[in-house]
């Protein structure tokens, strides 16, 4: 263990800087709203300085994150921090290969941390950047803690885990001219999606009445709608488990908690619906214009208290504005081997395209928008977007779109300062999961149609559903504009 896990004492002063210290970090991000930017961030990233990263979280999704982040020529990885020693061991220590040649290191010198908050105050001026990569309930205190001390942040989808969480998020990164934020989306780069958005930008179907969206998982993915399992087990070796509990309440570990079965329960996670939605509705709920819903009813095939049900079908309404019908917008959302009824909405046979479009419907998911002049299938990916008008298909051509790196554009967006070329910036994913957060957590009071009070980020008609948006933090972990 490097020095910097074996030290896990921090000064008082250090530990209120990072997370306790409502006042301090509150002014200081009304000093960076008000252009007095802190130091590393005067100084004026660009291309001839590299943007210091610390990634946090370096298992699974973390990984990938950390390769393609390391892999632009202007990034310095600076720390790594897992709550996981065997996770943070494989990046920083030599292993073997199945012939027994050694195979080096890929970050050896690197400091590394298991406690984010200790990363944060040890590293202090010495980063710029942070690359979030947790469970879902510790995206929004990393990632507002960073924003607080005025660091770039990426952060894995979904944005946060409650309603409130990311309404706060979207609200401070709005106020930070000068901090850099990407929620982790990648497929938003893809020419498929690409092409989606322009056509529904273009009102292809004119105003829009009703979208429909779905996905296979957590189809063996993850566990859900199971009771909460009794007991406990050994705690693994190397696993800081009240870390992995962080802002939740405390539970004892069980075997298979972490790395991933976590997504189920409703304490850490957001379900499939806050896992993929974010992938298959980021594009359509932005171009919409869509704010927050005015209602939500989950339907459940076997409901639990400790997870989200096996599978569901959730309903959310919407206002109308300018780019749905006068009567506004209904999302019908279904998952775990549920799906629409496509022949009532009045797809032709064949609408897939093709046997590759079929594989794409029946796999992870799409999105169907209903409008006034016509029906639009958009695939997640891996097939481009079908426009049918009296249930039959309008002959389109994509064009030439440019893929890029989604990663990538991150890092020339914090070294250029131009904060708007995120497409996934916080501004906007704190908005659309929010949404996503009303949906997955409609299933706490399943069979009711909860009213949501946008003003505050609670339904008006349940508590229990209303705790789950907006969570009480674990004494201790209190975080400056969230807590």
């Amino acid at each position: 263990m490097s020095e910097h896990t074996s030290d896990q004492t921090l000064s008082r002063r250090r530990f209120v800087l990072t997370v306790a210290a409502a006042p301090i970090a509150a002014g200081l991000a009304s000093q960076i709203a008000a252009g007095a930017a802190p130091a590393v961030l005067r100084r004026g990233l660009n291309q001839n300085s590299k943007l210091r990263v610390l990634q946090v979280g370096v298992g699974g999704m973390g990984g990938s994150d950390l390769r393609q982040v390391a892999s632009h020529p202007m990034v310095e990885i600076v720390g790594l921090c897992d709550i996981s020693q065997v996770q943070l061991d494989g990046w920083t220590k030599d292993s073997k290969d199945d012939k027994g040649n050694t195979r080096p290191a890929r970050f050896p010198n690197v400091p590394t941390f298991r406690d984010w908050r200790e990363a944060y105050a040890k590293l202090d001026k010495g980063f710029d950047a942070v690359v979030c990569s947790t469970a879902d309930h510790m995206h929004a205190p990393i990632a507002m803690s960073a924003m607080n001390l005025g660091k770039h942040v990426y952060c894995q989808k979904p944005l946060a885990q409650g309603g409130f969480e990311n309404r706060a998020l979207a609200e401070v990164a709005e106020r930070l001219p000068s901090v850099v934020t990407q929620m982790g989306t990648q497929r938003i780069a893809t020419k498929w999606r690409q092409w989606g958005g322009q056509l529904i930008r273009e009102g292809i179907v004119g105003p829009v009445k009703e979208v429909y969206a779905w996905t296979n998982r957590p189809a063996g993915w993850w566990p859900q709608g199971n009771p909460r399992p009794e007991g406990e087990d050994p705690i693994p070796e190397g696993l800081s488990w009240d870390l992995f509990l962080g802002t939740s309440a405390a539970r004892p570990y069980k075997n298979g908690y972490t790395p991933f079965a976590w997504r189920g329960t409703i304490d850490w996670g957001t379900g499939a619906f806050g896992d993929m939605g974010c992938h298959m509705l980021d594009v359509p709920f932005y171009e919409l214009g869509l704010g927050s819903p005015l209602s939500a009813i989950c339907h459940p095939v076997k409901p639990s208290k400790d997870q989200f049900p096996e599978s569901e079908s959730v309903v959310l309404k919407y206002a109308p504005n300018a780019r749905t019908s006068k009567d506004g917008l209904t999302l019908k959302w279904f998952d775990g081997g549920q799906f629409p009824d496509f022949k009532a909405i009045g797809l032709p046979d064949g609408w897939e395209g093709g046997e590759q479009g079929k594989n794409v419907v029946r796999g992870d998911g799409g999105v169907i928008l209903v409008g006034e002049k016509g029906t639009m299938w958009f695939p997640i990916e891996g097939a481009w977007s079908r426009v049918f008008v009296d249930g039959k298909a309008i002959e389109l051509s994509p064009g030439e779109f440019s893929e890029t790196n989604h990663w990538h554009n991150w890092v020339d967006a914090c070294l250029n300062g131009k904060k708007a070329s995120c497409v996934s910036r916080f501004e906007r994913a704190g908005r659309m999961c929010e949404s996503l957060s009303i949906g997955a957590m409609s299933a706490v009071e399943p069979g009711t149609v909860l009213e949501y009070d946008a003003a505050k980020c609670v339904f008006k008609n349940s508590t229990a559903a209303s705790a789950a948006l907006r969570r009480t933090y674990r004494k201790g972990w209190e975080v400056a504009n969230l807590s």
